[in-house]
């Protein structure tokens, strides 16, 4: 997704690692300049926005 995509997410918003459904996790927290992903199967991770371009959103 893009920056601009990512800026619009909303905590609890599910969001899969490219496009993989069986890889996915959900936005937890967000800033001005990044969210943050708790995925399923692995640790939490912030990402900026900008890099938000190998996840989609459900």
């Amino acid at each position: 997704m893009t920056g601009e995509k990512s800026r619009a997410l909303v905590l609890g918003t599910t969001v899969f690692w490219k496009n993989d459904k069986n890889d996915f996790g959900t936005v937890i927290a967000k800033d001005w300049s990044s969210v943050t992903v708790k995925w399923d199967n692995r640790a939490s991770q912030t990402i900026m926005h900008n890099d938000m371009d190998s996840c989609t959103a459900a």
